[in-house]
């Protein structure tokens, strides 16, 4: 009789307890959290045992079942020097639940593991080409680069034209924060036709296409 009492209790217990379907939402809560699963906030795949600290994170911030995004995005949870939204492709923290996933999949990394994280270059360079613009386009003669730079540093600004030839180079220096760069195209002996124009530094590239029409 006490074979089948506990027989029973195991039965009940497998019926009604299934720690990989308890919660199997929980990835499409954070953006591209379907990436890397139940990692992100669990140290096993599976999605049981202790959680990561980015797990910890979004714990403490859940209302109703979902998670608040909006407060976690621009927390470091891991300590590794970049935030939640950086590591999850959603720097700014625009997206939401229910939205496509945002940036580039094959960049995310796990927000909870301090030994998974983003090259500075490629958070960078995707915040400052989101963050730059050039002008007029087409242009006859004067063109116009405005950018955003989180650093201070000397970078290159060259000139392509369709051949990947450089007709124009010039060393410049960037500030922190709203930056602006002219050049008068009609100083060089150019010919009608579209140029791209690119900005280096060990921070992040921009590049930008012109059309040059004297």
């Amino acid at each position: 009789m006490k074979f089948f009492s506990i027989l029973f209790s195991i039965l009940m217990f497998f019926l009604y307890y299934n720690p990989v379907q308890a919660k199997p939402n929980f990835p499409s809560l954070i953006p591209n959290g379907t990436v890397n699963n139940c990692s992100n906030c669990h140290i096993s795949p599976y999605g049981s045992g202790p959680r990561t600290p980015f797990g910890e994170t979004v714990f403490d911030n859940l209302s109703n079942g979902n998670v608040r995004w909006d407060l976690i995005f621009n927390i470091d949870s891991d300590g590794d020097g970049f935030t939640n939204g950086e590591e999850l492709q959603d720097p700014e923290g625009q997206w939401a639940f229910g939205q496509s996933d945002p940036g580039n999949p094959s960049l995310v990394t796990l927000p909870g593991d301090a030994s998974s994280k983003p090259t500075t270059s490629s958070v960078e360079e995707e915040f400052a080409n989101n963050n730059s613009r050039i002008y007029p386009v087409p242009t006859i003669g004067i063109i116009n680069l405005e950018y955003l730079s989180n650093y201070f540093d000397s970078s290159r600004l060259e000139l392509f034209n369709a051949n990947g030839n450089i007709v124009y180079a010039e060393n410049i220096d960037a500030k922190i924060g709203q930056n602006k760069w002219t050049i008068n195209l009609n100083n060089y002996s150019l010919n009608n036709g579209v140029y791209f124009l690119v900005l280096r530094n060990k921070y992040y590239n921009i590049r930008k296409r012109i059309v040059f029409s004297k």
